[in-house]
């Protein structure tokens, strides 16, 4: 792995670490202090992460500084979201009610399993 791959991997990384920390922090709070269902919690952390997610990837991550493709992007980058979305909350939903799992070792398991789909996807998105 060539030393510009590995930093792209270790700002994709930090960068969605703190989209990642927003969505616990949201999913937690949510859930346990204000009783709001687990997948609901769920959604709105995802929504959350969303936005702090496409500016650090697009600006920070990929360095991509070019605007007049946003649009475009932000559309791509909302479709493979919505389908992480998806697949998310349903295997959050199946690995906590069949599996029986606690929904934030369930989370941490889709996490990391989305992390790595993500970066493969959000670089090609960015890659104009």
């Amino acid at each position: 792995m060539n030393k510009q791959r590995f930093s792209q991997i270790l700002r994709f990384l930090l960068g969605g670490g703190v989209g990642v920390a927003v969505y616990y922090a949201t999913l937690y709070t949510l859930t346990e202090f204000t009783g709001v269902w687990y997948v609901i919690s769920a959604i709105v952390a995802f929504v959350l992460n969303y936005a702090i997610n496409f500016t650090l990837q697009k600006f920070w991550t990929f360095q991509n500084k070019d605007t007049k493709n946003v649009s475009r992007q932000l559309t791509l980058y909302f479709g493979m979201v919505l389908g992480f979305l998806a697949t998310n909350t349903t295997l959050l939903y199946v690995l906590v009610e069949y599996v029986h799992l606690k929904y934030l070792v369930a989370q941490l398991i889709l996490t990391f399993l989305l992390t790595i789909a993500s970066f493969v996807l959000t670089r090609k998105i960015f890659a104009d």
